[in-house]
């Protein structure tokens, strides 16, 4: 099966990147799959991860516009690029993301099937008005969450198919030392993770726990407010800054418990890398992601979104409790597996198969051949 996979670019360090980079790895390895990575935007940059030499590549060669009227300058000559290539490279699958994603799947001239596969939730994507369209015209829309996959209705087929992780603990949560008095925040540090309402609440679980720090890792355009609350609130001897590094497995080997103040998520991966590591999460329940990972009292607490005091108890309970966090911790370990890469590129595989042997005829817009 020939699996074409089209993204603007891949030079850049991001989520959606370092995801499609592993899954494209992980396709490439099966017997019986050729998977080609096609990138829009010439920009002369490698890929931001390893791309297995097995992904063949391949790129329209357009230059990326810097304006609005650039891009709808372009777009004609993207789609007319994007189409005559496919043509030649006649895959049975082609997977699209993102707005120009949406774009292409809705103007294709379908050679193969059609999915989108979307990694933010719907009302958080850019150009929405191209999504009705893409629907009609796709052949099956993949969705990280259950709670995104209902914003889809026109679709002809729905799937959800979580990300996975592909992290190792470098210690068994069976292992592990609950002892360490330390909690962990990982994520960029923008209004979306909300770091600023994190602090504000440790300062109050550290009023009650001093022996106990928080240390945080990512960085973001939030970093210099994040500083100046932590000293506002006199609260810089509990916090540890990290900025970005290479082994969040080690990271998390060291802490205790993971916290999540987001507002929204598209699926949150920190989650899924530190249920990995053994760590239980107290999370707000914010859309999307993470009520559809975290079983609240069992794996960790899923707080209601406005209830800060609901937070800070979540967190001290597990702070006073080392049995606890153990037996959370533990089952956060087992119920990851569930998002492991062979659990998920399993889902894969099933679902290509039975797209491929779809035998539905083209729904081409009016006035247009297949």
């Amino acid at each position: 099966m020939k699996l074409l996979y089209v993204i603007e670019h891949i030079s850049t360090v991001g989520g959606l990147e370092r995801i499609l980079v592993a899954k494209l790895n992980a396709l490439a390895a099966e017997p019986g799959h050729e998977v080609v990575l096609m990138t829009v935007w010439r920009d002369g940059a490698p890929p931001a991860f390893p791309l297995d030499s097995r992904v063949g590549r391949v790129c329209l060669g357009v230059r990326r516009p810097v304006s609005a009227l650039g891009m709808m300058v372009s777009m004609p000559r993207v789609i007319a690029r994007f189409n005559r290539m496919v043509r030649e490279i006649s895959p049975d699958i082609t997977v699209h993301f993102r707005a120009v994603g949406a774009m292409l799947a809705a103007f294709s001239k379908r050679h193969g099937h059609i999915v989108f596969e979307t990694h933010s939730a719907r009302q958080h994507c850019n150009h929405r008005w191209l999504y009705p369209l893409m629907e009609r015209r796709s052949d099956a829309v993949v969705c990280l969450t259950g709670a995104d996959a209902g914003n889809y209705s026109r679709a002809s087929r729905v799937e959800v198919i979580p990300n996975f992780t592909d992290m190792k603990p470098v210690v068994p949560a069976g292992q592990r030392d609950y002892g360490a008095r330390r909690c962990v925040y990982s994520g960029r540090l923008c209004a979306e993770k909300n770091p600023l309402r994190l602090l504000r609440l440790w300062k109050n679980i550290q009023a009650s726990h001093p022996d106990w720090t928080l240390d945080m890792y990512g960085t973001g355009e939030l970093e210099s407010e994040v500083m100046a609350e932590m000293e506002a609130l006199g609260i810089g001897g509990s916090v540890t800054m990290h900025g970005n590094v290479a082994d969040m497995a080690a990271a998390y080997s060291h802490g205790s418990i993971l916290l999540l103040t987001s507002r929204t998520e598209g699926f949150p991966m920190t989650v899924i890398e530190a249920m990995r590591c053994g760590l239980p999460v107290v999370s707000f329940d914010c859309p999307y992601g993470p009520a559809e990972i975290i079983r609240d009292g069992v794996n960790g607490f899923l707080v209601p979104q406005t209830d800060d005091a609901a937070f800070v108890h979540c967190v001290s309970s597990l702070m006073d409790n080392e049995a606890l966090r153990q037996r959370m911790g533990m089952q956060a370990a087992s119920d990851s597996s569930g998002y492991s890469a062979d659990a998920v590129i399993g889902k894969w595989k099933t679902f290509f198969r039975e797209v491929a042997a779809d035998g539905r005829p083209c729904r081409c817009p009016e006035g247009r051949s297949p």
